[in-house]
């Protein structure tokens, strides 16, 4: 215990004030013995003894309130330790940068880093004092944070006990950098920020938030305990694959689930089990060493009755539970029976006009490619049962009969898919006469747009591919730029011809002169597709290029319209999902795995084929359903979805200090898990000091009555 002003100290001495006042009042009168008085005094004994009684409690009270008065007055107090950084008390502008990423779920000794957090946020809000102006941000990615500086701590201190973790990873360097804009219009010199935060290093991405010099002053709150726990103990799926496995049967898949230990100790027998539909069909046990990555393989099948259905990869609970499981969306991909009509059939196996095309259809000729083949000359076309096909490909062939090209529009218009890709072989008017039921746009004469040129001008002078509509099926599977689309050369293209066909076709892509290179149409409940291009070597290197395979397997399956879903697979947290819109739909509804609902209607789907739904801020399975004009909703079970956490959140190994965004590190103040704090121990004695004066009162006053 030590005191402020301890010269008072010496007023304790007043303690001998009521013993002196108490031993002067028990001096005794002379006793002169009086007979009439015996009577009077033998009835009056019993109440001396309770006079003693009084006497004594008040000689005890009157001396502690003689002691308590300078004991007050001298002020005293006794340091302890506390929770969080030393606090500026007064005027000044700081904020508050609260980490409210999935990985402040995690719980350690059953409390979880999110309740750390709030305590400490609510602590400092407490010493920060009523007349600092704060602000709160919060730092999970993408979090829009709108809080300005305020001095309503009423207000902040609710919405601190307020704060739940999000699903999204944290993104620390951009919270201080709106900390930062947030503090340079503010008029006090003292400004500070404090970040609390478990510190994991993958927050910490990209430049400083402030340039050297100019910041704020730091502090830095780490809310793990790093004496108990240096690096919080995590084992998480970081990512699931799933491929078909013929040796399990048609309906068999093989799942390969990553696993990483983020901890700094190894995982040993660690259990994990795979989920298909409501079942558990597997279960198995998997190690990681310290910071390893390990990989676990499943095989199971599908369920019978369903091409779609939902798989679960999950782990036992560890402290962190957000990132034990991982969700995919499956189907199973039928195979699409194509048919290839070969116009330039060659002894020469390369100089085949189908070779390249063959080889993107069945990679290697591998069994589980989805895609069963059979080739055939026009002249055999007669023979050949359609309905058996999905798809035709029609590559370079010469105008065919009237006859047969009736045969092959009928079968198109009952759900058939058709692509013709052109060629030296395709003469445009003879096209046009005859061939025009099979055709999305009339031809017109061929262009070679490098002829006469050679070399480095040849391929300057060459046609590119630009403008696809990326949110069509068939581009699903490409980035914007698609180099493996971008880079490829068009030496001679087909020029197509006006025409009035503007409802059921679409140009899907161009080429760097605006002419179409691929053209979309509908024809009954079938589908054409029209390649201004050859699909070999002949008018382009496109099959040289990486985005070939791809793009003709994307054409075959939307053309068999069993387009592959595993792009939905790769949905995160916070990031966008592709929905196809129906001509008759007039009402989309998309159910969270909560059970809430969200609702898109109206104007937002009117002549819309695909709309990107971005409200996906749970982990899970996203269930879609469709209203048409009858307004009945009804599920549309391949539009399903799956949403998972971004894995890059999992690693809570904490960041270097030397590497924490200051302009200075002499600007920074990394707060301890304890700090000494003064404890004023004379409001306490002071409280008990008017305890002390009511109690004498109340003595006195029962005194003066007997």
């Amino acid at each position: 215990m030590e005191f402020l002003a301890p010269i008072m100290l010496v007023g304790a001495a007043g303690l001998l004030i009521p013993v002196v006042i108490h031993l002067i009042g028990r001096q005794r009168a002379k006793v002169v013995r009086f007979a009439a008085m015996d009577f009077l005094l033998g009835s009056r004994r019993k109440t001396a003894r309770r006079f003693k009684l009084r006497e004594l409690l008040l000689l005890v009270v009157r001396a502690l309130i003689c002691l308590a008065i300078p004991i007050v007055l001298a002020k005293p107090f006794a340091s302890c330790e506390a929770p969080g950084p030393r606090v500026a008390h007064g005027p000044q502008a700081a904020v508050l940068v609260i980490d409210d990423s999935f990985a402040v779920m995690h719980r350690s000794a059953g409390v979880s880093l999110i309740e750390r957090i709030k305590e400490q946020a609510l602590s400092i809000l407490e010493q920060l004092g009523p007349q600092a102006e704060v602000a709160v941000v919060f730092a999970a990615e993408g979090t829009e944070t709108t809080t300005e500086l305020s001095r309503d701590h009423l207000r902040l201190r609710d919405m601190i006990s307020g704060v739940r973790a999000s699903n999204r990873p944290a993104d620390s360097n951009t919270a201080l950098r709106h900390a930062a804009q947030l503090l340079a219009g503010a008029d006090h010199q003292r400004q500070t920020v404090f970040l609390l935060s478990p510190l994991a290093a993958t927050g910490f991405r990209g430049e400083s938030p402030w340039s050297v010099g100019n910041g704020p002053t730091l502090v830095v709150v780490d809310v793990v305990d790093r004496e108990a726990d240096p690096v919080p103990d995590n084992l998480a799926i970081t990512d699931v694959k799933v491929e078909r496995n013929p040796n399990s049967g048609s309906r068999g898949i093989r799942v390969t689930a990553g696993v990483a230990n983020f901890a700094d100790r190894d995982v040993v027998e660690h259990e994990i089990r795979l989920r298909v539909g409501d079942a558990i069909v597997a279960r198995g046990l998997i190690s990681a060493g310290q910071g390893e990555r390990q990989s676990k393989q499943f095989l199971a099948t599908i369920p019978p009755g369903s091409r779609f259905t939902d798989v679960v990869v999950e782990l036992g609970d560890d402290g962190l539970a957000i990132d034990n499981r991982r969700y995919l969306r499956i189907e199973l991909r039928e195979e699409v029976n194509v048919l290839l009509v070969d116009g330039d059939p060659h002894t020469i196996r390369h100089q085949d006009e189908l070779f390249y095309l063959e080889a993107a259809l069945r990679p290697g000729d591998r069994s589980d490619s989805g895609a069963t083949l059979r080739t055939a000359t026009v002249d055999e076309l007669p023979d050949i049962e359609l309905d058996n096909f999905d798809v035709m490909v029609l590559a370079n062939v010469r105008a065919m009969a009237r006859e047969r090209v009736s045969r092959v529009a009928k079968w198109v218009e009952r759900g058939g898919g058709l692509m013709v890709a052109l060629g030296d072989n395709v003469d445009a008017d003879a096209y046009n006469r005859t061939m025009q039921p099979l055709l999305p746009q009339t031809l017109k004469d061929p262009i070679e747009v490098a002829y006469g040129s050679r070399g480095s001008e040849r391929a300057e002078r060459a046609l590119r591919l630009t403008k696809w509509e990326d949110e069509h099926p068939v581009f699903a599977v490409f980035t914007k730029d698609a180099p493996g689309l971008r880079d490829a050369r068009f030496h001679t293209v087909m020029l197509l011809g006006p025409t009035t066909r503007v409802d059921d076709r679409r140009v899907l892509a161009r080429y760097t002169n605006a002419a179409a290179a691929l053209v979309e149409a509908r024809s009954g409940q079938g589908r054409l597709m029209l390649l201004t291009s050859t699909v070999d070597r002949d008018w382009n290197d496109l099959v040289i290029h990486p985005g070939y395979l791809p793009l003709m397997q994307q054409i075959v399956r939307f053309l068999a319209r069993k387009q592959d879903e595993r792009a939905r697979e790769l949905v995160l947290i916070g990031r966008s999902a592709l929905l196809r819109v129906a001509g008759d739909d007039t009402r989309l509804e998309i159910r969270a795995p909560d059970a809430s609902r969200m609702v898109i209607e109206g104007a937002r789907l009117t002549g819309r084929k695909y709309m990107r739904f971005s409200d996906t801020h749970q982990p899970g399975f996203y269930r879609v359903l469709a209203a048409g004009q009858s307004g009945e909703p009804r599920h549309r079970v391949e539009a399903d979805f799956a949403v998972n956490v971004d894995s890059r959140g999992s690693d809570l190994r904490p960041v270097d200090a030397a590497l924490l965004p200051v302009a200075d590190q002499s600007q920074a103040e990394v707060g301890q898990a304890k700090h000494k704090r003064r404890v004023e121990l004379w409001h306490a004695i002071a409280i008990g000091l008017m305890l002390l004066l009511l109690v004498e009162s109340v003595i006195s006053l029962r005194w003066a009555r007997i």
